[in-house]
C-alpha cells in the first residue's frame, strides 16, 4: 500500500508571514497538531505543537518559529518506508511532493492509522503489524477500534504507557506489559507465557536503546498475542525534563 491511499490531500497550511500569534488558534481551530508552511505551492517549513509551547524568543511570524528540516516523500511511497522516516526523523508529519516539488498531501501517524482502520479490504494482518497499528494509535477511539479489530483476527491484544528514569527504563517497560497482558487475558500467570512476553520487550528495548543510549522517555506499549507467538511494540520519545527526543518504535516478539 502507498503513501496516496491513506495521506491528507488537504494538509492545514500556512503562510510564512502569518503573524505568530494565530499559530496557536489555526491549529487548534484544525484539530491539528502541525502546520505546513508554504510558498509558491511548496512547503519550506513545519511548526509542531511542541514549537508553539516555547516559541523563539521575539518571534514575528511563522518564518521565525517553523522548522525547516523538512523530510518529504513522494505518494508512490510504501507507508512502511513512511513509518520508518517518521520513526528516524524528529518530525509530526511527512510533507508529500509531487515531481516537481510542490505540496499535494501530508503523511502523520495518525493518518497511517486512520488509512489502516479505515481500509476494510484488510481480513488479517500479521501479529507484528497487529502490534503496530495498535502502539501507533493516538486517541481513545483508534484504541478501541483496533481492540476489537485484534480480537476479529482471533488474536488478543493489550495497550498500557510507561514513563521512566533511564535506570528504571527497562525494568518497568518489562513489568508494565507483563502486568497489563495478565490483566487483559493475553497470557495467563504461567511463567513460560510472562517470559515470552519479556522476551519481546527485550527485543524491542534493545532497538530503542542502541538509538538513544542512556535516556529515560515516555512511551506506549502494545502486546498482540496469536499464531502460536507475542509481539510487543514500544512507541514514543526519549528524553528528560522538558527535552524530547524524536518519536521512535520498536517491535519484539517471541514464540509461546
Amino acid at each position: 500500500m502507498t503513501v496516496r491511499r491513506i495521506m491528507n490531500a488537504n494538509p492545514v497550511t500556512v503562510e510564512p508571514d502569518t503573524p505568530a500569534g494565530d499559530l496557536r488558534r489555526i491549529m487548534l481551530n484544525s484539530g491539528t497538531g502541525f502546520l505546513l508552511v508554504t510558498e509558491a505551492g511548496q512547503a519550506i517549513g513545519i511548526i509542531s505543537d511542541r514549537d508553539l509551547l516555547t516559541p523563539a524568543q521575539g518571534a514575528l511570524d511563522a518564518r521565525d518559529v517553523m522548522d525547516t528540516r523538512l523530510v518529504t516523500i513522494s505518494d508512490e511511497c510504501s507507508i512502511s518506508e513512511a513509518c520508518s522516516l517518521l520513526g528516524d526523523s524528529d518530525t509530526p508529519a511527512l510533507p508529500v511532493v509531487d515531481s516537481e516539488g510542490a505540496l499535494v498531501g501530508v503523511v502523520s501517524p495518525r493518518d497511517i492509522v486512520r488509512g489502516m482502520a479505515q481500509d476494510e479490504g484488510v481480513t488479517r494482518v500479521s501479529v507484528e503489524a497487529a502490534s503496530i497499528y495498535l502502539v501507533m494509535t493516538r486517541s481513545r477511539e483508534y484504541e478501541r477500534y483496533w481492540l476489537e479489530k485484534v480480537r476479529g483476527y482471533g488474536y488478543k491484544g493489550a495497550i498500557t504507557q510507561v514513563g521512566a528514569s533511564t535506570d528504571r527504563l527497562a525494568a518497568k517497560l518489562r513489568e508494565s506489559m507483563i502486568a497489563a497482558a495478565v490483566a487483559l487475558g493475553v497470557i495467563s500467570e504461567d511463567t513460560r507465557e510472562k517470559i515470552a512476553v519479556s522476551n519481546a520487550v527485550r527485543d524491542a528495548y534493545i532497538q530503542l536503546s542502541m538509538i538513544n543510549p542512556g535516556l529515560g522517555g515516555g512511551f506506549k506499549m502494545a502486546v498482540v498475542r496469536g499464531d502460536g507467538r507475542v509481539s510487543v511494540a514500544i512507541f514514543g520519545r526519549f528524553g528528560h525534563a522538558l527535552v524530547d527526543g524524536p518519536e521512535q518504535l520498536a517491535v519484539g516478539y517471541s514464540v509461546i
